[in-house]
Parts: C-alpha cells; sequence; structure tokens
C-alpha cells in the first residue's frame, strides 16, 4: 500500500496544523519527490532516499505522532522542554513540534534540512537551530498566542 492510500485510512483525532517553516520545508521535499518522480523510471523512484524519506515524515505527522504525542521519547528536555521531537526511521532528521490536549491540537514547527543534520555538538544541528529559532520567538506553544488562538477558534470537536 503506498503512502498516501494508507494516509486515508486513518483520521486522526487532533486537528493538525503547521507553522509557515515547517509548511515550507515539506512543500520543497514535495517539489524534490515531484521532480524525482518526472526524471526516474518507477523502481529508481521508489528506491530513492529522497522519496523514502517524505513517506517516513508523511507517516509521522500524519498517523504515527498523533496517536499519541506525547508519548516519553518524543520529549525534550531543558530550554526545549515545552517542545516535542519525532526522529525514528528520519536518520538525521528531526521533525519538531508542540501540542494541546484541550482543545486536541498538533502544531508542526519544524523539520531541517540537508545544511541542518544531526550531528552532536555541531552548530548546525537540528536542536541547535530549533533552539535559535525558539529563542527568537519563531514559534510559540503558549495557547494565548494570537496564531494558536485562531487554530484554537477554527478547531471543530
Amino acid at each position: 500500500m503506498s503512502c498516501s492510500k494508507a494516509l486515508l485510512l486513518m483520521r486522526s483525532k487532533y486537528l493538525l496544523r503547521y507553522h509557515d517553516i515547517y509548511f515550507q520545508r515539506i512543500a520543497k521535499l514535495k517539489e524534490q519527490v515531484r521532480e524525482l518522480h518526472n526524471k526516474l523510471d518507477s523502481k529508481e523512484y521508489q528506491q530513492h532516499e529522497i522519496v523514502k524519506l517524505a513517506c517516513r515524515i508523511r507517516k509521522a505527522d500524519q498517523e504515527i505522532i498523533p496517536q499519541d504525542p506525547n508519548l516519553p521519547e518524543y520529549r525534550l528536555r531543558d530550554e526545549l522542554k515545552k517542545y516535542r521531537r519525532y526522529k525514528q526511521g528520519l536518520q538525521r532528521y528531526r521533525l519538531f513540534f508542540c501540542f494541546s490536549r484541550h482543545p486536541q491540537i498538533i502544531l508542526y514547527l519544524y523539520l531541517n534540512d540537508e545544511k541542518h543534520l544531526r550531528k552532536a555538538g555541531d552548530k548546525n544541528d537540528p536542536y541547535e537551530e530549533f533552539k535559535k529559532l525558539a529563542a527568537k520567538g519563531c514559534f510559540s506553544h503558549n495557547p494565548n498566542d494570537n496564531k494558536i488562538q485562531k487554530w484554537i477558534k477554527s478547531y471543530r470537536a
């Protein structure tokens, strides 16, 4: 079963929303996948790492994370403790998010690119990049944030 067909079978109890930074990264990844689809034969396309990564990310943000966004393995520490990250099967990529139980909303915030692959201690490590963006106020986990309030109001229980 293809990645997209499997996603149609499951509906999340969480409202899923995407920060502009995350959305732009996903759009770029989709464009790369489209280009590969147009230039490669079917077998090469299915085996390409970017295609596999895109499928794993889509499965994570549409199926796996919404099952329980508060799993202990998603939790971060210290100044990032209000955020979560998903890494299973993504090799050196990290997907950062936050969530609310009431109302049930998951906000996908950041997915690193090939310039910010996971390497502990590196200044381009995705955790370091996410910390910088969070410190600048690019992301919010505050339910009183105007953008989050807009998403909450759009939620239909």
